[in-house]
């Protein structure tokens, strides 16, 4: 703009603009005193009041030019201050400044509601779902843009994710406040809201809310999260002490919660982004317990494994006994079944084996004789008088 203005300024010298001060004040004393000459018969001749004179191509815009216009101006210079002006006016519209000429953006991944303000076609029934680049009336026009992407935005205690303050969750189980991180991934729906209908889902939520993307989210969203919890909470009738243990099942039922809550978005799924914060002495009541219940847990599994070794080793020695009964019982029967086979003839033919095999292996020598007192080895006893 600053750019435009000083073009303007130089494309006027000074003594320019002295000569043209100069004729304008001219153009001013001949209007306020008239001269004789133009009061003379020749200024009131039927010439002068002629039909043409006052003809709508003589009153027309046309006739003025631009030496009309900027008098006292080389064409050049008239030409270069036109040129200005059209530039200073671009400008303006594109900034906005202008009835008529704002523009606004609507990105990829991006809807917008281009709605009227004023007139017979004001309202949010006749906005019209717009994208790219859009030229509105400022004054008279509204654009309100809404992310049709699935977005997640973290609900936290940090500073350090989401908002700088404290946006975390409370809700109440068993009267016990709870506060919870929580995380919702959501987006804006472009669907009709039936076939016999030409509104759409943002139409319905505009409508609903009057509210932006961001206003929804901090608002609404951020309520809505808070009461699907309590609810859901009471209807599964949870206690502190359940929650380690339930909240699976919680965010499930909060998510369910949220997409019945608010139809016209999509609620593609909500999760706890850390574990739930209790009081803390019912937190420590709650830790007591979980601490006793590992404790009786550790205990019942350590008497059902001395059990299971017991019965282990019980059954180890069953299996050892009823071996050596099945060995007994097999020796008995071989031998049972050895003495049935036992007659005369088979031991008189076993003894003359025997001697067969001590037959095989003489080598013709007599077994030595020793001679004692009253004894001799390997031979027949004699008397010591014979």
């Amino acid at each position: 703009m600053k750019t435009i203005m000083k073009t303007i300024m130089k494309t006027m010298n000074p003594s320019q603009v002295t000569a043209n001060t100069r004729h304008q004040s001219t153009m001013n004393i001949s209007t306020q005193h008239p001269s004789p000459r133009a009061q003379s018969p020749r200024a009131q001749s039927p010439r002068a009041q002629s039909p043409r004179a006052h003809s709508p191509r003589a009153q027309s815009p046309r006739a003025q030019s631009p030496h009309s216009v900027l008098p006292g101006l080389p064409p050049l210079r008239k030409l270069m201050m036109v040129t200005s002006v059209s530039l200073l006016s671009i400008g303006l519209g594109a900034c906005g400044m202008v009835p008529g000429t704002s523009i606004q953006t609507v990105e990829p991944g991006y809807a917008g509601l281009k709605i009227q303000l004023y007139g017979g076609q004001k309202g949010i029934e006749n906005a019209e779902v717009v994208s790219g680049r859009v030229w509105y009336n400022g004054y008279t026009e509204n654009v309100v843009i809404f992310p049709t992407f699935v977005n997640t935005y973290p609900f936290t205690q940090a500073a350090t994710e989401g908002s700088p303050v404290d946006e975390s969750v409370v809700f109440s189980v068993g009267g016990s406040p709870v506060s919870a991180d929580v995380g919702v991934s959501f987006g804006f729906n472009t669907a009709l809201v039936n076939d016999n209908s030409p509104k759409t889902n943002l139409h319905e939520f505009y409508e609903t809310y009057r509210k932006t993307p961001d206003e929804f989210r901090a608002n609404e969203l951020r309520n809505g999260l808070r009461n699907c919890f309590g609810e859901v909470a009471e209807t599964l009738e949870l206690t502190p002490s359940m929650l380690p243990t339930n909240q699976q099942k919680l965010v499930l039922a909060v998510s369910e919660c949220m997409q019945t809550r608010f139809p016209n978005i999509v609620i593609q799924d909500v999760s706890l982004l850390g574990p739930l914060r209790l009081p803390p002495q019912i937190q420590e009541s709650i830790d007591e317990q979980f601490a006793a219940q590992q404790a009786a847990r550790t205990a019942e599994f350590n008497r059902q494994k001395v059990e299971a070794e017991a019965a282990s080793n019980v059954e180890r020695a069953k299996g050892e006994a009823q071996v050596l009964l099945e060995r007994a019982r097999a020796e008995a029967e071989a031998n049972r079944i050895r003495a049935e086979s036992v007659s005369p003839q088979l031991l008189e033919l076993e003894r003359l084996r025997i001697e067969q095999t001590r037959a095989d292996r003489w080598n013709g020598e007599e077994a030595p004789v020793i001679q004692s007192p009253n004894v001799q080895l390997g031979g027949t006893v004699r008397s010591t008088g014979e």
